[in-house]
């Protein structure tokens, strides 16, 4: 095996932290590209035993077949075909399937490093630093309150506020498990509320750690074609505006008191780790009412599923119609709508 001296940037966080923002500031950059996320640690990796041995090139064109089918990669602004790919690729290997996409990407952008972004990615940073030794990773860390509104304001799931504050919980720990294992050239944190109040100091000692000189492009993310294309898309509609604390400690005015101290209860602990203040709010709700939060939104079917959207979808229209409104309810915790 040809040994891997690439050093691509792994961004990682929880759903929701300012991760599209920061891929978009460093695909701002002169010498980084990073394009939409792909997900392929999620939809090919777990299931590479499917394909059998990738020095068979029948197997090797069924990987890339089904890479480029995924709807992530179909989501980029290029459409590598699987010739494109194999002539990138070094060697038969996943690995270098991956970085032989991401590099044609880097490629069509006439720029030399190549970066990934992709939440779940916080799973697999052990297995991306054996396929790339000279990998770094960044991890973007938000207030999980914050990330738990945005997540149920978002069309992501879950919707409940209970339910998402425990997935800011579960990939935050992982990343925190996995930087155990890496050394401090490799491993780097940035704030997402010093990001925001502060971008060039943030952003000039980030680029000190990934080697790279600073850019003043990287405080204009917005005027990029890659972001323009982007915020497109309504869930990340947010990312066409200039960086900005708007979305800083929103749990403060968005949130019940008895709701912020039911979320603290599940991630308090792991709020004080990365250094987040306390409120200090009671927590009221029950064992029994709590255990009704996460079952509701975790084992279903594609039609609860697509049944759900559509009912959130009616009681949103009926709140608009003046048929309800958000002062009939006591708590926030099931969702927004």
């Amino acid at each position: 095996m040809t040994e891997n001296t690439e050093r691509p940037v792994f961004v990682v966080s929880s759903p929701r932290s300012g991760s599209t923002l920061l891929r978009l500031i460093l695909d701002a950059h002169p010498n980084l590209a990073v394009p939409p996320p792909a997900w392929l640690t999620h939809f090919i990796y777990p299931y590479l035993f499917s394909y059998g041995d990738l020095s068979n090139e029948a197997n090797l064109a069924e990987m890339i077949e089904d890479s480029l089918a995924t709807p992530t990669i179909r989501a980029w602004p290029i459409s590598p075909t699987q010739e494109e790919v194999r002539d990138e690729m070094k060697e038969p290997s996943f690995a270098e399937m991956y970085a032989a996409l991401h590099r044609l990407y880097a490629k069509s952008e006439g720029k030399e490093r190549w970066g990934e972004k992709t939440p779940r990615v916080c799973f697999y940073m052990e297995d991306l630093k054996s396929m790339y030794p000279g990998a770094q990773f960044v991890h973007i860390i938000r207030d999980g309150r914050d990330v738990a509104i945005d997540i149920a304001d978002s069309a992501l799931w879950p919707n409940n506020l209970y339910a998402t504050a425990g997935v800011w919980r579960d990939f935050v720990r992982s990343v925190s498990d996995s930087a155990k294992k890496l050394g401090p050239e490799s491993f780097y944190v940035v704030s997402y509320e010093e990001l925001c109040a502060e971008p060039e100091p943030v952003l000039v000692k980030l680029c000190e750690f990934l080697g790279e000189d600073f850019s003043p492009a990287m405080l204009a993310h917005q005027e990029t074609d890659s972001t323009k294309q982007w915020a497109e898309t309504p869930i990340h509609a947010k990312t066409a505006r200039p960086i900005t604390t708007d979305f800083v400690e929103m749990y403060k005015h968005r949130l019940p008191e008895a709701d912020v101290g039911v979320i603290e209860s599940l991630i308090g602990e792991t709020l004080g780790e990365f250094g987040y203040a306390l409120t200090g709010a009671p927590d009221d709700l029950s064992t029994r009412e709590k255990r009704q939060l996460i079952e509701n939104d975790t084992i279903t079917n594609i039609a609860s599923i697509e049944y759900k959207r559509w009912h959130d979808g009616k009681r949103k229209e009926r709140l608009e119609r003046g048929v309800w409104k958000q002062e009939d309810r006591d708590s926030l915790l099931w969702g927004f709508h």
